[in-house]
């Protein structure tokens, strides 16, 4: 079997490829020049391409069917998750996503009975009773969805929870705050849910040979603040104190944060809008939506001891 991942240098990408090589699948990863690459593994079934999103992907698609032949899997996993410009989701999530699909389908990149994968997000489901995006962010990966159902005559598109594990660094303020003993709380009754990036990972592989359609994935459980409280004060092995802090309060910090990144031009980790977003209650996995039959085999506890360990390796905390 062939696949080929988009974004595969990143975070949950490199998860992708492992768990593909793990399947003793043949992985070409598509990324950018110059892309840290540093997470990504050295394998004799595992080969690099440079990608220029911003020219023709016929010729380039095309050009890479000559040398790697068809493909049996296509995951796109590349994307834009925060931004300070609302137009800049569209014109990555929406935009690349059409010329994607159109690129593959022109080149017959992938094999006619292969499948198309896309890793969406639950913020194109919207929060749990809202049941439409909330987010700018949302709303560009829902209309990427659209794309591909109309485009793709044989799709599977993965909306995943918040995501978390080694090589991630959106937890890491959570982290830093948890060992001085703080963890600042908006809303103590907050219902959350999560997935490990071993575990999503090892769940797309197994849905893309045989699930089409919409899947949404997560671990299963139901998550408070105090939980996380508790696992971050085993881990440091130091009293966690909960920290109340007035929404109105936070929202004026994230928006002085948004004003401080446009001044310097720079991509601030969390913007207002993504703070507004996963402030919402997630536990979407208690509705009937479709959701991934693979059950989850990492916990809260052995991830976050996961993501610490990376954090403590690679000096960030």
């Amino acid at each position: 079997m062939k696949v080929a991942i988009t974004g595969a240098n990143g975070f949950l990408g490199s998860y992708l490829v492992k768990e593909c090589l793990r399947q003793e699948m043949e992985v070409h990863a598509f990324v950018r020049a110059n892309a840290n690459t540093s997470l990504l593994p050295l394998d004799g079934n595992f080969q690099s391409h440079t990608v220029d999103y911003r020219q023709d992907l016929d010729e380039q698609f095309s050009t890479l069917r000559e040398r790697i032949g068809d493909l049996d899997f296509f995951i796109h996993n590349a994307g834009m998750t925060v931004s300070l410009k609302n137009a800049e989701y569209y014109q990555v999530n929406v935009g690349i996503t059409t010329a994607i699909t159109e690129a593959v389908l022109t080149s017959k990149l992938l094999k006619s009975t292969g499948r198309f994968v896309y890793t969406s997000s639950y913020a194109a489901q919207g929060p749990a009773t809202i049941n439409q995006p909330v987010s700018h962010y949302g709303r560009s990966k829902l209309q990427a969805e659209k794309v591909i159902q109309e485009k793709m005559p044989n799709y599977l598109l993965v909306r995943p929870t918040a995501i978390y594990g080694a090589g991630d660094e959106a937890f890491l303020p959570l982290f830093k705050g948890a060992k001085m003993g703080v963890y600042p709380v908006t809303d103590s009754k907050q219902k959350m849910s999560m997935i490990h990036a071993g575990d999503l990972a090892r769940m797309i592989v197994k849905d893309m040979h045989r699930t089409p359609g919409i899947l949404h994935y997560n671990d299963g459980h139901t998550y408070l603040h105090q939980d996380f409280i508790e696992i971050f004060q085993a881990l440091f092995k130091n009293k966690v104190r909960k920290f109340p802090l007035p929404k109105w309060l936070a929202k004026f910090s994230m928006g002085s944060s948004d004003i401080w990144h446009k001044l310097i031009n720079k991509r601030p980790g969390i913007t207002l809008e993504k703070f507004d977003e996963i402030s919402q209650n997630w536990d979407l996995h208690t509705t009937d939506l479709k959701h991934s039959s693979v059950k989850a085999e990492i916990s809260l506890r052995d991830g976050f001891e996961d993501a610490l360990r990376y954090y403590t390796e690679n000096n960030l905390i």
